[in-house]
């Protein structure tokens, strides 16, 4: 999975938990380089904080489903941006599903287990 995250000490602990968990993590810091990442890499799922300091998550979400190669990926927003209007923009730009940080991992993973069907 692809998890994007600027802030380094998230990025850093969740990637060390997911990986505990059995799954593959690519990290990326920036929109920009999650773009990048997703078409080079084709991951299962993406988990992306809508914060970000180039481009917007809820940019980056429009613009992976937008594009043939990435449309079908699932995408959580994993996030503090959780007022009512935020969800719906996120939820509109193409997430599939939204998450309040700060979240407790297991509920991260059970949201990764339904989406991938796991």
């Amino acid at each position: 999975m692809l998890f994007i995250e600027d802030d380094r000490a998230a990025r850093d602990g969740y990637a060390a938990y997911l990986a505990g968990s059995g799954y593959e993590v690519l990290p990326a810091a920036t929109g920009q380089s999650a773009l990048k990442l997703a078409t080079e890499w084709t991951p299962d799922l993406i988990v992306l904080d809508l914060g970000l300091p180039d481009i917007d998550g809820w940019e980056v979400a429009r613009q992976l489903k937008a594009a043939p190669a990435t449309a079908n990926i699932p995408i959580i927003a994993l996030t503090g941006a959780d007022l009512r209007h935020e969800v719906v923009s996120a939820m509109r730009a193409g997430c599939d599903r939204h998450i309040s940080k700060p979240c407790e991992p297991a509920a991260l993973i059970d949201a990764i287990r339904r989406l991938l069907g796991d």
